[in-house]
């Protein structure tokens, strides 16, 4: 199975909650905890690791950063559509090009794991979003940076084995 672009997954989760599961409660902060638990069910469960970004300790948890910065316009509201990606070139003659491509959710719902990020999304959609935070705050994988975070440190990233040791014995949600 192919890696997915962390922003195409985040753009099915969108997708998902809007037009499958019909609910208008999905914001920025939900969006990226749904993303780092889907990622880790997927991880964990199945050994499939969905997308290559890094998930990054913050003060409010795990956080995608291009997902972060892509999404963040939304503020505190609901997030009601999906984005374009854009893949930029630079051209011999000088300046850049660039392709803009659509969200393309059949990719995703072919991967053999789309009942895991589906099962994933419904369980933890109706959380709120400091629930969500705080349920990735007990972790180790976070609390054990607790003081670097707070500081303010940068370049805090989970490791995929780190996720792993945490949650093999664990019930993720």
């Amino acid at each position: 199975m192919n890696n997915y672009n962390a922003i195409d997954v985040a753009n099915y989760i969108v997708d998902y909650v809007n037009n499958s599961l019909g609910k208008k409660n999905l914001t920025p902060i939900k969006l990226q905890k749904i993303m780092y638990y889907v990622y880790v069910h997927c991880l964990v469960k199945h050994d499939v690791k969905l997308f290559n970004e890094p998930i990054e300790k913050w003060k409010f948890g795990p956080v995608i950063s291009d997902v972060y910065h892509s999404f963040k316009v939304y503020g505190t509201n609901h997030i009601d559509s999906v984005i374009n990606r854009y893949d930029f070139t630079d051209r011999t003659e000088g300046g850049f090009s660039f392709k803009v491509i659509s969200f393309d959710k059949d990719e995703i719902e072919a991967s053999p794991v789309i009942s895991e990020i589906q099962s994933t999304i419904t369980k933890l959609i109706d959380k709120g979003p400091f629930e969500l935070v705080e349920m990735t705050h007990r972790e180790d994988p976070w609390k054990l940076f607790e003081p670097n975070i707070l500081n303010g440190e940068k370049s805090l990233f989970y490791s995929d084995e780190e996720l792993r040791i945490y949650f093999a014995n664990r019930t993720i949600i």
